[in-house]
């Protein structure tokens, strides 16, 4: 996969994380065996593209993700991002650390937080840490309320410009996020991502289980991320998206990359479309 003029944004270089299962050798005997679900992962991000992440279940897809994004801790390898012009080394930093450095995430779940509104939802995704520092809300409440009116006018704005006037998230926006269908809590993660200035994006299969027409929003919405000069890196079984949006293309197998190009080229390659297709 060849990297853009800008770089590449992520390099994951030797990456691997096993666990130990239990298993019984030829004589019946229980034996620790190391199980690797990444496994020398080899991986350049290049900057301001799309990249689709394919393969069947168990290949390691979203392990990856949770590797990258400090939820688990790799047994080997290098993680660098670079931001910036900054050079990072993922592996040992905490989530939130990860986050604020400009990754964010949208898992398979919706993630989001039903009970509260639609609006607020859109607000605590762009927080600015307030609830890191408590001791600022109290001695600086006018420039907290000129932030907290900067954070509307940007969710209003997102909701306007992303899903045009007439949408159910101004109809809707101080209604709990929970009432939306599931299709338009689809929309309401994505649309909370661009609350931030997050300069690299993991969306683990962003157009499950939702409708044609929501998923042709979605991708829209990976579109406009890279209009934004973000980059995507995203999980998808959906090939026809995979096709439609993507730059490139990484094949998942056992834990490593076992093949990456354009999406015509590794979708159509013959081992892919006999291993992970059954065509």
């Amino acid at each position: 996969m060849q990297s853009s003029k800008m770089g590449d944004i992520l390099t994951i270089q030797s990456l691997s994380k096993g666990f130990s299962r239990q298993v019984k050798n030829s004589a019946g005997e229980d034996i620790d065996e190391q199980y690797w679900v990444i496994h020398q992962l080899f991986l350049n991000v290049p900057r301001g593209k799309v990249i689709a992440l394919i393969g069947g279940n168990g290949a390691g897809k979203t392990t990856l993700f949770n590797i990258i994004s400090g939820f688990i801790m790799p047994d080997s390898g290098s993680i660098l991002y670079k931001p910036d012009g900054k050079n990072l080394e993922l592996s040992g930093m905490s989530p939130h650390l990860i986050t604020r450095a400009g990754i964010g995430r949208m898992f398979q779940d919706n993630h989001i937080f039903r009970e509260m509104s639609v609006l607020d939802n859109m607000l605590v995704a762009d927080s600015a840490y307030l609830a890191e520092r408590p001791f600022r809300s109290l001695l600086f409440r006018n420039k907290n309320r000129k932030e907290e009116n900067c954070r509307l006018a940007k969710a209003m704005d997102i909701f306007e410009n992303l899903f045009v006037v007439d949408n159910p998230f101004l109809e809707k926006r101080k209604q709990p996020a929970g009432n939306l269908s599931y299709g338009q809590q689809r929309l309401l993660g994505l649309a909370r991502l661009f609350m931030r200035n997050y300069e690299l994006l993991l969306l683990d299969e962003p157009t499950a289980g939702v409708n044609p027409e929501v998923i042709e929003q979605i991708k829209q919405l990976i579109l406009n991320f890279i209009k934004n000069n973000q980059t995507v890196l995203l999980i998808e079984h959906n090939l026809e998206v995979v096709k439609d949006i993507a730059d490139f293309c990484c094949y998942m197998e056992n834990g490593r990359i076992a093949l990456m190009g354009t999406p015509e080229d590794v979708i159509g390659n013959e081992e892919v479309q006999k291993s992970y297709m059954g065509l």
